[in-house]
């Protein structure tokens, strides 16, 4: 099957607990460290973006208004959980925006039926949307027991990093 990560990394981000509050971050020095490399705490495309630019362009341009009405969606529904993950997505260094905001990324799954697993790099929640006519691939969420026979254009947001979770051959 074809997995794309249409995903905006920021791994290399620095906490800042403990920093002195009077002096820039870019003024700051480590004692152990002769230099700071600063780039490297600047959002990145993955290399799915780089190398796929123009199907990532177009699926942002084709469902722009279905990414928009889920983030409504779930402002309304999940308040909460909305307010913890859209901090990540609105306040990337750089000025970056996520085109899929409130989360930071996209993953399209071609005709996959995938294996058990978590999502442990997901914040908090993870949003599953079917599109297309099939039959089956049902989304398995193994800890709570459920098999989720989703069909085009439903969806189903769920804590992808404390779920394991799969879908059934289609």
């Amino acid at each position: 099957f074809q997995c794309l990560h249409f995903s905006l990394w920021n791994q290399y981000l620095t906490t800042g607990a403990g920093a002195p509050t009077h002096i820039h971050p870019h003024e700051m020095t480590r004692v152990d460290v002769s230099r700071t490399n600063h780039t490297q705490c600047l959002p990145y495309a993955s290399k799915d973006i780089l190398e796929h630019q123009e199907l990532y362009n177009n699926v942002q341009d084709t469902f722009s208004e279905l990414f928009e009405w889920l983030e409504h969606v779930m402002k309304m529904h999940l308040s909460e959980e909305y307010e913890v993950i859209v901090e990540l997505s609105q306040n990337l260094p750089g000025g970056e925006c996520s085109p899929v905001a409130p989360f930071l990324s996209l993953v399209i799954n071609l005709n996959v039926t995938t294996e058990a697993h978590r999502d442990r790099f997901d914040k908090d929640l993870c949003l599953v949307l079917p599109i297309g006519e099939f039959k089956g691939g049902s989304l398995v969420q193994f800890e709570q027991g459920l098999v989720l026979e989703l069909r085009c254009g439903d969806f189903v947001i769920f804590p992808s990093n404390d779920t394991t979770h799969f879908n059934l051959h289609y």
